[in-house]
């Protein structure tokens, strides 16, 4: 998709040159494309008085940006169904005066006067053809940097694991999804072992490079459809949706084994890493919050069992 012009070389007129302008001059300031930056970004751009409450409705301030866009598309195509009423009339009366008339002067003036409509017709068409791909472009463009925006709000910036906003999202749409087709789903808590040595010995940037690179070879190890979540700290959750506990316990095996044979190696130094597990089994009668307690309890049960090892949850 083409870039928007820079803010300096357009004059923003109708919302769908606004709505580009703001889009620009997000990108230029480095600011991520959410529902707050951009409507601020509108509004300063169209010099209207942005509502108080901005902060606190800000999608609802979005909205209102995208239904500026659409009234003003819908405007002009009205505007051009009238246009073309009122051409097609006078033409229709310039072609019934041409076969009512033999005067050389009277033809040459009702051809004219048809050539110009039609020209005034084409024109208008044209403009208002340019007007309606600009706003299809730049709704286009709004949908994908909130795409982005959705992705990068669901994301753990540092291990690009999903965090716990796109955890909620996705635990309760896999679990509604192994209700309905009476399918299994497991979870399992992890934990790195021993965590603040790392930090302690070898610095916070090592521990940083640590989650990244245990995240890293996580991701290696799972199926695409098992989704990774930082947790919290050096705590990461494993969604395995149709595994049930034989399926997760082999998964998280599996997982053992692969991160204690793959040590980070941190400026020219070898690290070597552990984690400790509690796995759980979605109930019939639970729900995400409940089954996180569980996988929980057997990750505290895995930790006083000595660490480097993975506990079932009852």
């Amino acid at each position: 998709m083409a870039q928007p012009p820079s803010k300096s070389s357009i004059n923003p007129q109708t919302p769908a040159d606004i709505a580009r302008a703001a889009l620009h001059q997000l990108t230029e300031n480095l600011l991520p494309p959410t529902p707050e930056n951009y409507a601020k970004a509108y509004y300063e751009i169209s010099g209207a008085s942005a509502p108080q409450d901005l902060s606190t409705k800000r999608c609802d301030n979005l909205l209102e940006i995208i239904r500026e866009i659409l009234v003003n598309v819908s405007e002009k195509t009205g505007c051009l169904a009238l246009d073309l009423e009122a051409g097609n009339q006078g033409i229709k009366q310039s072609l019934d005066h041409l076969a009512s008339t033999e005067e050389k002067a009277l033809i040459q003036q009702l051809l004219h006067s048809v050539i110009s409509a039609t020209s005034a017709i084409h024109s208008r068409v044209e403009d208002t053809h340019e007007d309606i791909v600009a706003s299809r472009l730049t709704m286009e463009h709004i949908q994908a940097e909130m795409h982005e925006t959705r992705q990068w709000l669901q994301e753990d910036a540092l291990t690009g694991a999903q965090n716990r906003r796109g955890m909620d999202m996705t635990l309760a749409r896999e679990i509604a999804r192994a209700k309905r087709h009476k399918t299994s789903l497991s979870m399992a808590m992890i934990d790195i072992d021993h965590f603040k040595r790392i930090n302690d010995q070898f610095g916070h940037d090592a521990g940083d490079a640590m989650l990244v690179h245990l995240s890293t070879v996580i991701k290696s190890v799972l199926r695409e459809a098992d989704i990774l979540v930082r947790y919290g700290g050096e705590e990461f959750l494993v969604v395995l949706p149709d595994s049930d506990i034989r399926g997760a316990n082999y998964v998280v095996g599996r997982l053992q084994q692969v991160v204690q044979k793959s040590p980070m190696i941190y400026e020219g130094k070898k690290i070597e890493a552990t984690f400790s597990g509690g796995i759980a089994q979605l109930q019939a009668d639970e729900n995400g919050h409940s089954l996180i307690i569980r996988a929980d309890k057997a990750l505290y049960a895995a930790k006083q069992a000595g660490r480097n090892c993975v506990k079932v949850a009852d």
